[in-house]
């Protein structure tokens, strides 16, 4: 009886949990299906707000574009740093990465451990080359007459003396950039010589400049008369004033563009013109291999036209240069001057 009723009480404790599982089973399964529920409103939710999102970022960027047009260019932009990142990324890794050697397990050739220019013939070939560049021969402008050329290379030998070893002194001792003006000074002097005896100067001074000479003198003539009188019978003092009336009066007051009676010192606009002369001379007197650099083409404008023409020109401007030429060629030994 005793062992009866401990089989009924065990069965029993056995079989009163299942009516609690079964509720716990029910209680989960509501859980789950609740939960799920909530996923798929938050989901919803979700894609909701990414959609109202990405429409009031498209609204916005409208109107930023509208306010700063220099936007639309900003994803071509990012676009582009994508693939410049991309291309960098892929020649460094085809660039850098390992040779068959390296991957055969082979000894790896890094090169010398010095510069590359270091090396003993490298080395000794630039030596050389300095030492080529240093050696500066001076070629005759004019062979056939050692007169002429020794004139010359005195002339030009004060050209570089005062205009650019006095600045270039100071920078460095090396000859060589002088060596290379004057070299591209003889080459255009060389250049002007060729097209000088070229021409027919017999044709040219009795065809060209006799009738620039005779045209300058009759406007010169006329423009003395419209101020002094038809006789030049009027007695005016020799003045300055009396210089700019009658310059007014030459050619009816078309001038010279270097002769201006707006500026009591018309020396800025001589050299200015003297400039602009040059600056179209210099491609057709200079060689090609000269005229590429800018400054060096500025340096040599500046040289020719302010420091060597503009001397000349006011040279040959001052009537007593011309007095002094005349008397020079007239002059008659007297027997006194020759005893």
């Amino acid at each position: 009886m005793d062992v009866r009723q401990q089989g009924a009480r065990v069965q029993a404790g056995f079989a009163t949990p299942k009516p609690q599982a079964s509720r716990n089973l029910g209680q989960h399964t509501h859980t789950q299906d609740a939960g799920t529920g909530a996923a798929r409103t938050t989901m919803a939710l979700k894609r909701r707000d990414v959609i109202l999102a990405a429409v009031a970022i498209f609204i916005a960027w409208g109107y930023l574009t509208h306010w700063q047009p220099k936007l639309l260019y900003l994803p071509y932009a990012f676009v582009a740093g994508v693939v410049a990142t991309l291309a960098l990324l892929a020649w460094l890794t085809l660039t850098t990465s390992w040779s068959r050697e390296l991957r055969a397990g082979r000894e790896a050739r890094y090169g010398p451990r010095h510069v590359a220019f270091l090396a003993p013939d490298k080395w000794r070939a630039e030596r050389e080359a300095l030492t080529k560049r240093s050696m500066y021969m001076m070629e005759p402008l004019y062979p056939a007459s050692f007169v002429v050329s020794d004139s010359i290379d005195v002339l030009v030998g004060l050209v570089l003396r005062d205009f650019v070893k006095s600045w270039y002194g100071n920078i460095s001792k090396s000859p060589t950039f002088v060596n290379e003006v004057d070299r591209a000074v003889r080459a255009a002097m060389g250049e002007v010589r060729d097209r000088i005896l070229a021409v027919d100067m017999v044709e040219t001074v009795v065809s060209r400049m006799l009738p620039l000479i005779t045209e300058h003198l009759r406007a010169s003539y006329e423009a003395e008369r419209a101020v002094r009188g038809r006789k030049l019978s009027r007695i005016v003092t020799d003045s300055e004033e009396l210089d700019n009336a009658i310059a007014a009066k030459y050619r009816d007051g078309r001038l010279h563009p270097a002769a201006s009676l707006a500026y009591s010192n018309t020396t800025s606009i001589q050299q200015q013109h003297l400039r602009s002369i040059v600056a179209r001379l210099l491609p057709k007197v200079m060689p090609p291999s000269m005229t590429t650099s800018p400054a060096v083409n500025v340096l040599i404008k500046e040289i020719v036209a302010c420091a060597v023409l503009s001397p000349v020109m006011q040279m040959l401007a001052d009537p007593d240069t011309w007095n002094q030429l005349m008397e020079g060629y007239v002059r008659v030994p007297t027997p006194l001057t020759r005893g």
